[in-house]
């Protein structure tokens, strides 16, 4: 199956901007840099961890999911790149997508499953997950 056989994501405001175009964040100082952007923007953050249940219906503190998602990622730094996390614009970012590094699965869709981030930021209220694929 592939990845344009996948039943569409709901058209809401949320999973459009989550098709949207992202940036892969390859580098540990491109990642620092992220994370220093993150902490320091202000304004209103969902968090949503996907392992943890749905989405919040209300803007959360950043501070905490931000070390939770470094502190992922930090046991990979012995590795030359990052590669776990995606932001639709490393400069000014309002959405990003956080993999959980150990079960990212095939993320570029070659694997005809849709492949869901541990953890997301951002600047829009998220939607519920869409209902299971059928089988």
């Amino acid at each position: 199956m592939a990845q344009t056989d996948l039943p569409p994501l709901p058209d809401t405001e949320f999973w459009r901007a989550w098709q949207g175009r992202f940036q892969g964040i390859l580098t540990w100082e491109a990642f620092d840099a992220l994370w220093e952007r993150l902490a320091a923007s202000g304004g209103e953050w969902y968090v949503w961890d996907l392992d943890v249940g749905p989405p919040p219906a209300s803007p959360t503190p950043l501070a905490p999911a931000l070390a939770e998602a470094r502190a992922m990622n930090d046991e990979l730094r012995n590795r030359s790149f990052c590669g776990t996390v995606y932001v639709d614009d490393p400069a000014a970012p309002g959405f990003v997508k956080a993999f959980d590094p150990y079960r990212m699965g095939a993320t570029c869709g070659s694997s005809g499953e849709r492949t869901f981030p541990r953890c997301v930021f951002s600047r829009i209220r998220p939607d519920p997950l869409p209902a299971p694929e059928p089988a």
